[in-house]
């Protein structure tokens, strides 16, 4: 775009602006409306979902007011005893028995059941078919015991004297499936026997259909109900035979399942985009749940048209305000140019060119600035070489040594960097900038821009003292010539007082980690010594005790035992783990042995330890960090890793120790480490307070590797670095 003209560009940039805006304007339009229809279509779908919820919900109660009606009626109750007591039951008693004729009439009349039993607690059933004629042509008398989910439903009846529901089940009593609500016949406060009532799914599919063309679902929109095995338990709206055939594992069954009631964009079970509202519902002993659900393509309809619309709009208007900016830019553009023109000729010292003034508006104003700029930048111009001049005694007169030299070649230095070096000026123009420093490096890595590089290096004097300075360079025109200046500044009781912030610094942190390892001594040795021996009194105390003289105690007390011995363990462990005893006792090697074998067992991941040549005896200090590094670094390649086998090595040579270890994780980018935790922080932390280096080097993929090494420190009679 540099390359353009300023009409080209004005062009350009109206026509992005004006693109952009009309593309905001109808992106958000757009958006508004699409969120307004989605909030709208889910709205609809949850108040559906809601209103089918209540129904089947109250459809369950009524039924569970219903079973518990029929098992306490007399009638029922004369049909038991009848069956219990002669394996048989006189069906001519009952056709003039005008009670249970009213129970029959009145289950018929519920059109929601398609049987009637009455069951023994031995699982023997007598069982009536409701939906035929004549009442006693579709009499069955049957074992429950041969089937599973009615013998599993009375069962549960028995045991809780509650009327219970079953879950859909395929060859029940009369249908190819039903779901069963059992209720209990009680008498003399003893469960006897069952009423089981058979509901069809008929039943539950004209609930679930009942007004829902009024409700406006759309051509797509359907509520069903799914069971905890993600089958279906009501008619698909797209999938005949569905119920317990059509399986709906989604994203809504399950969370719905999960008890979470909500609305979400996912895939149904036919695989296609939907919107969906879900919910559990709340049916005592059966895990179902209702979905309500509208296609996404039918949902977002009208935005779809309403976004073609827009289009069309826009590109109409985005090709109205391209003839319009095109022929006003000419208009506008045209005296910029004729002051373009004038500038050049200023630019090549021709201050006398005048512009005449044609025009009233801002362009007219800028032609008279313009003019006036030109008979000021003549007398500045003049100004500017008397400037030059005393500007060279402010720049030989200031503190900070400075140097401009050509290519190499030293052109001007001022009094502080000859006070500074110790060089006459002569002096100071033979040499080459690289002869003043000790190491000269930057000045091979400094490219051509004017920007200021700032380093910090060393100054040798003429006497060869050697100063710590701060460096600024960069490059300017002096006299009409590219140069290169330097500032050099004296940072030596800076660089001081930093070393001693350092070593302040060092010297806190190394009594902060002292100060932490001294109080998980205390702390190790207070579990060990009090805690620890408190709990092995307790437990001598527990096995004195004669069990023979306790009875039924006497198991009480071998569990209190072994709770003793468990944390017995635990307080061994925690100890353990504060301070290891072998710290003070055994080698480093037997100690980080100790420790890989204790993670291996704990974590499940191969640890291999790779035990080099290593001093006789370390410093305790030496072999504390040592041990607190391998751990860390041991914990945070199980906790984040993902790794299946670990190798730590440790060897050393005369002067250093080193410590590796290296997993087959999955690895990271070293750029994204949070602050979030300080493991490798207290590494890197413990390496620089023993004098030594840490280094990380990882990748995803790749596994990770830990290198630490420190200086040996020999534990004899005094403290000695090799």
């Amino acid at each position: 775009m540099r390359s353009l003209s300023i009409k080209t560009r004005l062009f350009v940039y109206s026509m992005l602006f004006c693109f952009v805006g009309l593309t905001l304007l109808g992106g958000y339009s757009y958006y508004i409306a699409r969120n307004a229809l989605l909030d709208r279509t889910f709205n609809q779908l949850t108040s559906i979902r809601e209103e089918k919820a209540r129904q089947v919900e109250q459809f369950f109660l009524d039924r569970n007011r219903e079973a518990e009606l029929v098992a306490n009626s007399g009638s029922v109750w004369r049909i038991f005893s009848e069956f219990q007591r002669n394996g048989t039951v006189n069906h001519q008693s009952l056709i003039t028995n005008e009670p249970f004729r009213n129970i029959i009439t009145f289950l018929r009349n519920a059109n929601c059941y398609s049987s009637f039993s009455v069951s023994l607690s031995d699982g023997q059933a007598y069982c009536i078919k409701l939906g035929g004629e004549n009442l006693f042509d579709h009499i069955v008398y049957t074992n429950l015991s041969s089937r599973e989910s009615l013998a599993d439903l009375q069962s549960r009846v028995l045991s809780s004297k509650k009327t219970l529901f079953s879950d859909f089940i395929t060859g029940s009593l009369i249908n190819s499936y039903s779901s069963f609500v059992g209720s209990p016949v009680i008498a003399d406060g003893n469960v006897q026997g069952v009423v089981l009532l058979e509901i069809t799914d008929m039943a539950l599919n004209r609930l679930m259909a009942e007004h829902i063309d009024k409700i406006a679902v759309g051509h797509t929109g359907e509520v069903y109900l799914a069971g905890s095995d993600y089958l279906m338990r009501s008619s698909s709206r797209f999938v005949d035979n569905s119920v317990l055939m059509v399986q709906c594992k989604t994203f809504a069954v399950e969370q719905a399942l999960l008890g979470i009631s909500g609305t979400a964009r996912i895939i149904d079970y036919r695989n296609i985009d939907v919107l969906s509202s879900y919910r559990p519902l709340h049916i005592p002993h059966l895990d179902w749940v209702i979905v309500a659900e509208m296609d996404w393509s039918e949902a977002l309809y009208d935005t779809a048209m309403l976004k073609r619309r827009m289009l069309i709009i826009g590109v109409s208007i985005f090709i109205l305000i391209t003839i319009g900016v095109f022929v006003f830019s000419g208009l506008i553009i045209n005296p910029l140019i004729r002051l373009k023109e004038a500038a050049a000729k200023v630019g090549e010292g021709n201050f006398d060119f005048i512009i005449p003034v044609q025009q009233r508006d801002e362009i007219g104003l800028l032609t008279q600035v313009f003019n006036k700029m030109t008979l000021r930048l003549k007398h500045t111009t003049q100004r500017l070489r008397e400037r030059e001049q005393r500007l060279l005694h402010f720049y030989r007169a200031t503190i900070d040594g400075i140097l401009l030299h050509n290519s190499g070649k030293v052109v001007l230095v001022n009094r502080a960097l000859i006070n500074l070096t110790g060089f006459t000026e002569a002096e100071l123009l033979s040499k080459s900038p690289q002869e003043l420093f000790v190491d000269d490096d930057f000045l091979l890595n400094l490219n051509d821009s004017s920007e200021i590089h700032s380093f910090d290096s060393v100054i040798v004097t003429k006497k060869g003292a050697k100063v710590q300075v701060e460096v600024q360079h960069r490059r300017m025109v002096y006299q009409d010539q590219p140069m290169e200046v330097m500032v050099i500044r004296d940072i030596s009781e800076r660089k001081a007082i930093e070393d001693e912030l350092r070593e302040e610094r060092i010297n806190r942190l190394r009594s902060v980690i002292d100060g932490q390892e001294q109080e998980r001594q205390r702390l190790s040795r207070e579990l060990h010594d009090g805690l620890g021996q408190t709990l092995v009194a307790i437990k001598l105390r527990l096995e004195s005790i004669p069990l023979e003289s306790l009875g039924d105690q006497a198991r009480t007390i071998e569990l209190v035992k072994q709770m003793f011995n468990q944390t017995i363990e635990e307080t061994r462990r925690i100890s353990n783990n504060l301070m290891p005893a072998a710290l003070t006792e055994f080698s480093l090697a037997v100690v980080l042995r100790n420790l890989c074998n204790e993670v291996e067992a704990n974590s499940g991941i191969t640890i291999s330890l790779v035990v080099g040549v290593l001093p006789e005896s370390l410093d305790m200090l030496t072999k504390t960090y040592a041990y607190r590094i391998v751990q860390e670094a041991l914990t945070n390649m199980v906790k984040h890793s993902e790794a299946s086998r670990t190798v730590v090595s440790v060897f050393s040579d005369i002067h250093k120790l080193y410590l590796h270890i290296e997993d087959n994780g999955k690895g990271f980018v070293k750029s994204r480490i949070t602050s979030s935790g300080n493991g490798l922080y207290n590494m890197r932390e413990r390496a620089n307070l023993l004098g030594g280096k840490f280094d990380l080097i990882t990748s995803p993929g790749k596994g990770t590797m830990v290198k630490v090494e420190f200086p040996v420190i020999i534990n004899i009679k005094e403290k000695k670095v090799l």
